[in-house]
């Protein structure tokens, strides 16, 4: 028996009392009909105990075995007459139970680290067995301590790591915890999701629920923490990004270190073309404030160049893809602050977005009085796109070809006399403005630009006699050629507009 100063029983009295229990039931009629269960619990217990693995101070698992234990010798021992027929029949099937599941926790605090690479991670690999099994409290504790082990640790992919993380998704299913225990849960996420997402996609029906819960109900670090889980589960799931959208609490962050975080789930939520789903999601995040705390980050970094802003620009691009919402946003000085992200940014990602949020904003209200005085024609929006066109990276080409068809379409379709037209002078003026439109034309460029944009970029400077004259010598004929032969939208007319301008002598045939 335990030490009288101590009133918690050892290891080897567990032990002992697993070495008692067979002799006794075998002579008791009361253990007949749980006896094949009972004696399965009672070998899987006596080899994890036993085991060098075992850790031999347990409190989460032995109390509740001797407990167990003892009342089953009692039973043995004669009590079933004192109890009574019912009372023993109850008391037998509760303990026969109880072993079963205790059976089940010795098996995982006795298996050995599934990883023992690194000091670190024998840690946690303790520690998520520990998340399995015991009391809330102990379990509790053992939370805790994995925050510990996650803090100190370089998380290397492994099978540990992703263990941990399907012991905390059992540990939040499961409802044991406290609302402080389950910020710590959420905390963990997240720190499992920067090291590497493929921890959490694995587990993302059971971890979703509760992420949203935390943005429901907390501020703070533990709504930034959830952020940043959820932001690779709506990257790599469709379903998630919508089972996220059915809930609220995304925009509603206090910091703007955890907005930016909530910008880039939305911008993955509101991702996916013009699908009724995707329209519906965008309404949705619309109606819940999206716009809003786009306004009021950008606002925000105008005078930084975090990579927040281009999870900003990226939402309010996805959004304006509907008609409303780009209205609204023209309306309320979006096209400044776009301009400004654009004109001011050093990151590629960055311009990329705010030329893409341009052309949707542009391209979907049409010619506006408001937005042309927050853009003027003769301001250097025009000579940064005409640049971004000869650019490195091929997303950040066609971003830059869609944001000038926008604005020299919206410039055609204006009325004259309203200053429409600047749009079309100041791509003019560039002198390498028409040359790098023609060159985007080329078949060689490798997949990535929509040759639409290009082509209508051309389209609308054509009426101008040097613009064709050096569309021409750029080489336009040729690449336009195929395109025609590809059926690429607006290729034929500005292939007729090219041929007719050399059948009237405009310029000497080619």
């Amino acid at each position: 028996m335990p030490p009288p100063d101590s009133g918690d029983p050892s290891l080897a009295d567990c032990l002992r009392l697993l070495d008692e229990v067979p002799a006794a039931a075998a002579s008791s009629p009361a253990f007949r009909r749980h006896w094949p269960s009972i004696s399965a619990s009672l070998a899987t217990l006596s080899a994890a105990l036993s085991s060098p693995t075992f850790p031999p101070a347990a409190p989460a698992i032995l109390p509740p075995l001797a407990a167990a234990l003892e009342a089953l010798l009692s039973v043995a021992a004669g009590g079933a007459r004192r109890l009574g027929h019912l009372h023993t029949v109850s008391l037998v099937s509760s303990s026969a139970a109880a072993l079963a599941q205790l059976a089940a926790d010795a098996r995982v605090l006795a298996a050995p680290p599934a990883s023992a690479a690194a000091s670190g991670q024998d840690g946690i690999d303790g520690v998520v067995a520990r998340l399995r099994v015991g009391s809330a409290a102990s379990r509790a504790a053992a939370l805790e301590d994995l925050v510990s082990a996650v803090g100190s640790s370089t998380l290397p992919p492994s099978s540990s790591s992703s263990s941990a993380v399907a012991a905390v998704a059992a540990l939040l299913d499961s409802g044991d915890l406290l609302p402080s225990s389950r910020d710590r849960a959420v905390s963990i996420l997240a720190a499992f999701a920067s090291s590497s997402d493929h921890f959490l996609t694995h587990e993302s029906a059971a971890l979703l629920p509760h992420l949203c819960r935390a943005l429901e109900s907390s501020a703070g670090p533990t709504a930034e923490h959830a952020c940043v889980a959820l932001l690779p589960l709506t990257s790599a799931s469709r379903d998630a990004s919508a089972a996220v959208a059915t809930r609220g609490g995304l925009v509603a962050l206090g910091t703007p270190r955890a907005q930016e975080t909530a910008l880039a789930c939305l911008r993955n939520l509101t991702a996916g073309g013009d699908s009724d789903d995707a329209q519906r999601l965008r309404v949705d995040a619309f109606q819940d404030g999206a716009l809003a705390c786009v306004k009021d980050f950008l606002e925000y970094s105008d005078s930084s160049d975090g990579p927040g802003r281009a999870a900003a620009l990226g939402l309010l691009r996805n959004l304006a893809a509907f008609r409303y919402v780009a209205e609204a946003a023209a309306s309320s000085g979006f096209v400044g602050l776009v301009a400004a992200a654009l004109l001011t940014t050093t990151r590629p990602a960055t311009r990329t977005e705010a030329a893409l949020a341009l052309a949707e904003l542009c391209g979907a209200v049409g010619p506006s009085s408001k937005w042309r005085k927050e853009l003027p024609p003769d301001g250097p929006v025009v000579p940064r796109l005409v640049s971004m066109m000869e650019a490195k990276p091929v997303s950040e080409r066609d971003a830059a070809a869609r944001a000038l068809a926008a604005l020299l379409l919206a410039a055609t379709s204006s009325s004259s006399g309203g200053g429409g037209g600047g749009y079309r002078k100041a791509f003019r003026k560039e002198e390498r403005g028409v040359v790098n439109a023609v060159q985007m034309l080329d078949p060689a460029v490798e997949g990535g630009v929509d040759k639409r944009f290009p082509v209508a970029v051309l389209l609308a400077v054509a009426p101008s006699r040097r613009c064709r004259k050096q569309m021409v010598a750029a080489g336009a004929c040729g690449f336009l050629q195929g395109l025609v032969d590809g059926e690429v939208e607006g290729a034929k007319k500005l292939a007729e507009c090219l041929g007719k301008g050399k059948m009237l002598g405009v310029f000497p045939r080619t």
